[in-house]
């Protein structure tokens, strides 16, 4: 088989539909394709209706919600195809997108390539970065490095730093070759590593511009204030991770205290008003992350460890700390 296309699903249903509608007009003519859903244990009685509204595709139902990077390695495990779309459910892909996508692969076999997205409006959303360094770890320092080096669709292919995870074509061999996605990341920041761990490898990161997809953010992080408490606190933990990982000692020092007194003070400022105004999304959500950062900053110091509680490797140390 030609291609895996992988899709990591958590309650997104009603996007994860639309995403499936249009990889239901796929043929298999001009490039063969299997579609797997892995449904990170959603857990609300939804998923036998997809499972019957799209019999062709298979639907693999995990048992925890073991993170983006968790269910990507299963759906790759429990596929064929020589290579892995790894789609977010929020997406909407054309067959001819998907084609051009798998050509390059086959042109570029060591490389992990995306191609440009649009949201719903047709704007273009930026789907690539530069690596976090120490220079960049605070929204001040990312400002200014986008000033210096600011992005844009002037070339084709761009060769960012790192593409997004809501849409990366690999090659299967190349794929396990760097390991995967890093398990430690329960969510956000594992396509960065994976990035960063295809370039040791003398890889290339592509991202070409002459095509695009839609995606429309936010299908499975913005279900509700509790979620998108719980996905944007992950947010920063996992820039926790990433540094324990591939900054220096020195440098990952200043940086975790840094990130941690930005984040406490902020906390602490937003807290008040987020129990006063608790009317005010916004304002209820940054009390919420304030409390869940507290008690992973408790948790980090006693475990010694970054990684989430969420993620599958929790309480074993990350990869670096053994």
């Amino acid at each position: 088989m030609d291609l895996s296309i992988i899709i990591v699903n958590y309650r997104g249903w009603s996007k994860l539909r639309v995403c499936l509608d249009a990889l239901s007009g796929f043929s298999q003519d001009i490039f063969s394709h299997e579609v797997v859903i892995v449904d990170n244990n959603s857990n609300d009685g939804v998923v036998g209706d997809f499972i019957r509204e799209f019999p062709s595709f298979r639907f693999i139902l995990n048992d925890i919600n073991g993170g983006f990077a968790y269910g990507c390695n299963i759906g790759a495990v429990q596929s064929s195809g020589k290579s892995l779309l790894f789609l977010n459910p929020d997406t909407v892909a054309s067959e001819d997108a998907i084609g051009r996508l798998l050509e390059k692969s086959l042109n570029f076999p060591r490389n992990l390539i995306s191609c440009s997205q649009k949201d719903d409006k047709g704007k273009f959303t930026p789907a690539y970065g530069q690596f976090l360094s120490p220079g960049k770890i605070t929204g001040t320092g990312r400002a200014i490095a986008s000033l210096i080096h600011p992005s844009g669709h002037t070339a084709n292919p761009l060769s960012p730093d790192w593409i997004s995870g809501s849409l990366i074509m690999v090659s299967r061999e190349f794929f396990r070759e760097i390991g995967g996605f890093d398990e430690d990341f329960w969510m956000y920041y594992e396509d960065m590593d994976l990035c960063f761990r295809a370039r040791q490898a003398k890889g290339e990161i592509l991202y070409f511009t002459d095509f695009s997809i839609e995606h429309k953010h936010g299908g499975s992080s913005r279900i509700d204030i509790t979620t998108t408490a719980l996905t944007k606190t992950e947010v920063l933990k996992s820039k926790h991770v990433y540094i324990s990982k591939h900054f220096t000692p020195a440098a990952a020092f200043l940086a975790h205290s840094i990130i941690i007194a930005g984040n406490i003070t902020g906390g602490i400022i937003l807290f008040l008003p987020g129990i006063i105004f608790f009317f005010i999304p916004a304002l209820l959500v940054r009390t919420f992350i304030f409390i869940r950062l507290t008690g992973y900053y408790i948790t980090a110091v006693r475990s010694r460890s970054w990684v989430s509680r969420r993620s599958v490797n929790w309480p074993v140390k990350s990869k670096t700390e053994k």
